[in-house]
């Protein structure tokens, strides 16, 4: 059994905690540009990816503050608090302490802020992410001059291991940068220059950007590739996330991407005419060309692809779409089979590709030439996850078919919930400035924090796109929308404005 009041203990737990930690920091950092280059592409999940990236830099975390605790109590060095959180406050090795402790405080800085990441401004996330690698440069720095084994040859290879691997995934990470943007400013440079279809500036949550491509893949249905106008912008996304597009006609419209997850210098939707009047689809179909720019919002995630070992993918009509980027990013080990409903093959997009990419794995039910719509109660793979997307008759006869636990849905149109809550006059509070407001019953909350000036944003206006989402902090949420089950926006406080309400009189809300 240990004896804390030996010396001896904490020098063991101090050298052991740093190395654990610069292990651990490192195979973070390798394990984020896994994550970012897709180079194990087949072989990876991009949420399993990041679920180990953020243990792995949590448990790195855990090791520097014990690494620092143990410091503080071992008495062979005294260091006080302030020693060991202020640079060059230490009189033993000033300036190799003071490499730790910039190094800690980076560290720190990108670690908290990746858990607000959602809530930060991509560009300013993404900015102080960077600060990984500076810190893992600092740590190599501060190791070789106050490492107490230094010198030692486990040490030594250790150390040339551990800088190599992050100088060589450093290297992948930009040349694979640059090679994507140089293929995304090749496919700009034929497009011709045109004027913006959308003059406003854009925000922080938005771009502008240009058509390169457009291109039939089923009857009415067209596909359009866009890319930043700032070569500098990488779009982070996952398979199941959509887009905004701001209109020229003043519409704001949602698309699922449909293009590869691992391509962050380009976005692709495909757009189904629905020949509505005044509608989007019909607006896009009509004027979005090539060489013209558009204002679209950073991808939006509320249908994401979790890991599983079986899954079942069925989709109807356009609702291919979502699906089509899953199956780019399941990991070959994976077991899959895809079921696409459709009424006329010439309707179906990309039918011919996913025939070629899925061979036995696809079932193909086409209504007219089968007389009738699918059994799914017979198709249904009882030990699968099932993702699904499509018409909202599809929705809801999976919803009976199939256990909320394995049903996984991205609606089109929201679900009729009027029925489960009657309106009533509502107080609600806005922390980050302190307002609250009273919301009468015909009112929506996301139009009374508008009116009060309060800047939340509402697309769909319509509970289907999650734009609007905020986070309750006090009250009991009458949840109304169709963006996720209920139980999930009650596991991380998502609330959304747009049509949701509350069950009492109040409710306090923020970021």
């Amino acid at each position: 059994m240990l004896d804390f009041s030996e010396p001896a203990v904490w020098w063991y737990i101090t050298r052991s905690s740093a190395v654990i930690a610069w292990v651990l920091l490192t195979l973070s950092a390798l394990w984020g540009i896994l994550l970012k280059t897709r180079i194990l592409r087949g072989a990876d999940n991009p949420e399993w990816l990041k679920v180990v990236h953020r243990f792995l830099s949590s448990l790195g975390v855990l090791m520097v503050a014990t690494h620092m605790a143990s410091l503080y109590l071992d008495t062979y060095v005294e260091f006080s608090v302030l020693d060991l959180i202020v640079p060059f406050r230490s009189t033993f090795e000033p300036f190799g302490v003071a490499l730790g402790v910039f190094g800690m405080w980076a560290m720190v800085l990108v670690w908290g802020t990746a858990l607000f990441m959602d809530r930060l401004p991509q560009k300013l996330w993404k900015g102080i992410h960077y600060l990984s690698y500076l810190s893992l440069f600092v740590v190599a720095l501060h190791a070789g001059q106050v490492g107490t084994d230094v010198g030692e040859a486990w040490y030594t290879a250790l150390s040339i291991i551990l800088i190599t691997a992050t100088s060589l995934a450093v290297v992948i990470r930009i040349v694979i940068t640059r090679r994507s943007a140089g293929v995304t400013t090749a496919k700009a440079s034929v497009a011709p220059e045109t004027t913006p279809t959308s003059p406003e500036k854009p925000s922080d949550d938005s771009f502008m950007a240009r058509v390169v491509s457009r291109r039939d893949v089923a009857r009415d249905v067209v596909e359009f590739t866009l890319t930043p106008q700032d070569s500098s912008l990488e779009l982070d996304w996952d398979a199941g996330a959509h887009v905004t597009l701001h209109l020229g006609n003043g519409l704001e419209r949602q698309y699922s991407l449909c293009g590869d997850p691992a391509d962050s210098k380009s976005l692709t939707i495909a757009v189904l005419d629905t020949h509505g009047e005044g509608g989007g689809s019909t607006w896009i179909h009509q004027n979005l060309q090539e060489g013209m720019e558009i204002r679209v919002d950073l991808p939006l995630q509320n249908f994401p692809l979790r890991p599983h070992r079986r899954y079942q993918f069925i989709a109807s009509g356009i609702g291919i779409t979502p699906i089509r980027a899953m199956l780019t990013s399941l990991p070959a080990s994976r077991e899959w089979e895809l079921i696409y409903l459709g009424r006329n093959k010439e309707d179906m997009a990309y039918l011919g590709e996913l025939e070629s990419v899925c061979g036995n794995r696809l079932t193909l039910h086409v209504s007219s030439e089968r007389g009738g719509r699918i059994d799914l109660a017979k198709s249904i793979d009882p030990a699968a996850h099932v993702y699904a997307c499509g018409s909202e008759a599809l929705m809801e006869e999976l919803e009976y078919l199939v256990h909320p636990s394995r049903l996984h849905l991205e609606r089109f149109t929201p679900r009729d919930r009027s029925n489960e809550h009657v309106a009533h006059p509502l107080s609600v509070s806005w922390q980050p400035t302190g307002q609250t407001i009273t919301v009468p019953p015909n009112e929506t909350i996301l139009e009374g924090l508008e009116a009060a000036g309060i800047g939340v944003n509402g697309s769909c206006r319509r509970g289907v796109c999650g734009s609007c989402e905020v986070r309750v902090l006090a009250g009991r949420p009458a949840h109304l929308d169709s963006v996720m089950s209920d139980e999930e926006k009650d596991e991380v406080g998502a609330f959304y404005p747009c049509v949701s309400r509350a069950e009492g009189d109040e409710l306090v809300l923020g970021h």
